[in-house]
């Protein structure tokens, strides 16, 4: 009886997940990335654009885009890749690798020399949308680096859908920066979080060389405070409730079995 009542509170605290780990503080619902690299000399535009997503079961995405635009020795090259990856419905990464452009145009005859990784998108770089499971908190840690010229750059703003809004970018002459990102989640309801780049330039004439390009790391968690419902605080206390009886009834019988000992030695 006494190993029976122990085997059923340890079942049941089991159950109710006493010795589980916490569940998912997510359900994923879609990503996505999309990419444009736009060149432009004299109005005369080249254009390289990709798109990639996924729904339901999150996947690793990619895009990588350039373009040129040529007018005899003068030349713009545009140029981006991203790469998104989740490790699961809670977590993932997101990296911008050489997103910028790249000018040779000398000719004093030149009226407008243009790049941009903007126009014709299609939507943020990067989405995910979600459905929190519990109530919790979004974290996002950033870190944004420049090489060459940075003006025009500008970096990348967090798109949030939730209470809070989400963080613009600040500085169109240096997109360097780093940080941390949190807004609180409400069990049941659905966000999305987005990735918003703006790199643009123009000039009106001859620019001589001039480069600029940026690279960004993101990373992403989502956690749930992971606390149980009324009902299953109920069976976790009858569970453990069940360990301590059937434990208090062994020591019980032991007592009981050595008192009976001591009286038969001594007859």
């Amino acid at each position: 009886m006494n190993a029976k009542a122990l085997t059923a509170g340890v079942a049941v605290a089991a159950a109710v997940g006493v010795f589980s780990l916490p569940a998912s503080a997510a359900t994923a619902i879609s990503g996505a990335v999309n990419a444009v690299a736009n060149s432009s000399i004299n109005n005369v535009t080249t254009s390289d654009q990709q798109s990639k997503s996924w729904s339901g079961a999150p996947a690793t995405l990619d895009a990588s885009v350039s373009s040129h635009a040529i007018n005899g020795d003068d030349k713009v090259s545009t140029q981006g890749e991203v790469l998104a990856a989740w490790s699961s419905a809670n977590a993932g990464s997101i990296r911008f690798f050489n997103y910028g452009w790249e000018f040779s145009v000398n000719d004093p005859t030149t009226t407008e020399a243009a790049s941009d990784l903007t126009q014709g998108r299609g939507g943020d770089d990067w989405t995910y949308t979600f459905m929190a499971t519990q109530n919790g908190a979004i974290t996002m840690n950033y870190n944004v680096t420049a090489a060459e010229n940075p003006f025009g750059l500008w970096g990348w703003s967090i798109d949030w859908s939730g209470p809070g809004g989400g963080l613009p970018v600040s500085n169109p002459f240096d997109p360097t920066t780093s940080g941390v990102f949190t807004r609180a989640l409400v069990a049941g309801q659905t966000y999305t979080i987005g990735l918003n780049g703006n790199p643009n330039v123009a000039f009106p004439g001859p620019t001589g060389s001039y480069d600029g390009l940026m690279q960004g790391g993101f990373t992403f968690a989502i956690t749930g405070a992971n606390v149980p419902e009324p009902a299953t605080w109920a069976m976790m206390l009858f569970g453990i409730a069940a360990i301590g009886a059937g434990l208090r009834l062994n020591r019980a019988k032991t007592l009981t079995d050595a008192s009976v000992r001591k009286l038969r030695a001594a007859t």
